[in-house]
């Protein structure tokens, strides 16, 4: 005897194709479900990825340098100075500063001062003003790693100014590579006045580079020596 096709043999018929509806609805189900999975995860890391980029910003640091001559004492006298200003809303972990001249870092402190001012300013200025730049820096905070009062060499300053004496701090530049808590970090240069750039790494975090604190080293070494 021949059993007709979805019948089952014994008298009743239960067409195929309710069976393949079945299984087609819960298959369906199943993939709807694994996509609404899937969609969820997204949106969850889509929301955690906003909230981690929320907190950065609430702490982002932002360093501004300024550097060169200023009225002080109501303007009756003038100073040198190199600053570093965080500007802003986090802390600012400084790793390396280098001043630069024409490009390339200054590494000698006499070599420094003789790009900011002539020998005979050199001569009657103040004794410099000097701070480590490396390190912490909280938001709203300011470091003067070197500045000068220039007292009696503020009388040639017009002059050197106005480049009687050669073109000015000619080239004279400060590089500044600074991190927030979340290890993201940018470097920043005065001359190029642009908005910092972000960089992979600032170098060595255990080892800054602070060519202002070799200054104060050689400065201190050369008294020393005296």
């Amino acid at each position: 005897m021949t059993i007709p096709t979805g019948s089952t043999g014994d008298g009743s018929t239960k067409p195929a194709a309710a069976l393949l509806k079945r299984i087609d609805i819960g298959l369906t189900t199943g993939v709807v479900a694994v996509l609404v999975a899937f969609l969820s995860l997204l949106v969850a890391r889509s929301q955690t990825q906003m909230a981690l980029e929320a907190q950065k910003a609430s702490v982002l640091p932002i360093i501004d340098i300024d550097l060169g001559y200023e009225n002080i004492a109501d303007r009756s006298e003038a100073m040198f100075a190199v600053r570093l200003n965080n500007v802003g809303a986090g802390i600012a972990h400084i790793q390396k500063v280098a001043p630069l001249q024409n490009g390339e870092p200054v590494t000698d402190v006499d070599t420094f001062d003789l790009a900011v001012m002539n020998g005979r300013m050199r001569s009657n200025a103040g004794y410099p003003i000097t701070a480590p730049a490396a390190g912490f820096l909280r938001a709203g905070d300011t470091v003067t790693p070197r500045a000068y009062r220039m007292g009696a060499a503020g009388s040639e300053l017009g002059a050197y100014l106005r480049g009687q004496f050669g073109p000015p701090m000619d080239g004279v530049d400060v590089e500044v590579c600074y991190c927030s808590v979340f290890e993201d970090c940018w470097t920043v240069r005065y001359l190029d006045r642009k908005l910092p750039e972000p960089v992979k790494t600032c170098g060595i975090e255990d080892a800054p580079v602070d060519l202002f604190q070799t200054y104060i080293d050689q400065t201190a070494a050369k008294r020393l020596g005296n």
